[in-house]
């Protein structure tokens, strides 16, 4: 993992100006692009994330969680502490409470 650089702007379809629009993303928008950037990060196919796997799985060192919560915190518009993936350790956790 030593390029930790994701193309945030081609994740996916979803903006962060839809998202201030609702209110906040919503779960199936948040588990998309939780797999879209470790796709992209992890040079893993689309198919091959689950949403029920821990990031520890995926072997995200600390550096990883930081680009992946500030690049997540820039999508969703909010400041997003790191540590917050030993809280909602996978993508169906995070979706859950982050999505609307």
């Amino acid at each position: 993992m030593e390029n930790l650089t994701v193309e945030t702007q081609n994740l996916t379809s979803l903006d962060n100006g839809s998202i201030e629009e609702k209110n906040g993303p919503t779960v199936d928008e948040v588990q998309e692009w939780l797999i879209s950037y470790l796709s992209q990060l992890l040079d893993l196919e689309i198919e091959e994330i689950s949403t029920s796997t821990s990031f520890n799985r995926y072997g995200l060192d600390s550096s990883a969680s930081i680009s992946l919560t500030s690049d997540f915190g820039d999508w969703i518009s909010k400041e997003i502490d790191p540590t917050i993936l030993y809280s909602y350790p996978t993508i169906e956790a995070m979706a859950e409470h982050f999505g609307a």
